[in-house]
């Protein structure tokens, strides 16, 4: 999906996020094995792409939304991940490889422990995002 390059454009570049993460933004799922185990990191995956109809032409403007989880081994980590991401996509717009982006909104939030990851688990919070696409 063409939205990822955008997302992973605008997440890797933002000085806040990347000192976090670097370049650890995945596109559908992550899994920590012995060879990989670095956290945090970021997954986005696509939950719906909705075009606008229009009568007589394909559709030049899509509306896709995005779940994007943010993974980290202790609450105030995660915390200070997700403040960052939202104030990195939150309301922007602009050309991100390619991608053109209108306008990015955020939508909500949800807070995930998922205590069967490692000894003392593992913190998740999720955000959804519209981005509204100019294809």
């Amino acid at each position: 999906m063409e939205v990822g390059k955008a997302i992973y454009d605008i997440l890797t570049n933002n000085s806040p996020v990347n000192s976090i993460i670097g370049s650890d933004v995945f596109p559908a799922r992550f899994k920590i094995t012995k060879n990989r185990p670095d956290l945090p990191y970021i997954v986005y995956q696509v939950v719906s792409d909705l075009p606008t109809i229009v009568k007589n032409n394909a559709s030049t403007y899509d509306y896709v939304t995005v779940q994007i989880t943010l993974v980290a081994n202790n609450y105030e980590d995660i915390i200070d991940l997700s403040g960052k991401v939202r104030t990195a996509l939150d309301y922007v717009s602009g050309t991100f490889q390619g991608v053109v982006v209108d306008k990015i909104f955020f939508q909500n939030s949800n807070e995930i422990f998922n205590d069967t990851s490692g000894v003392s688990g593992i913190y998740q919070i999720s955000h959804d995002y519209q981005f509204n696409i100019n294809r």
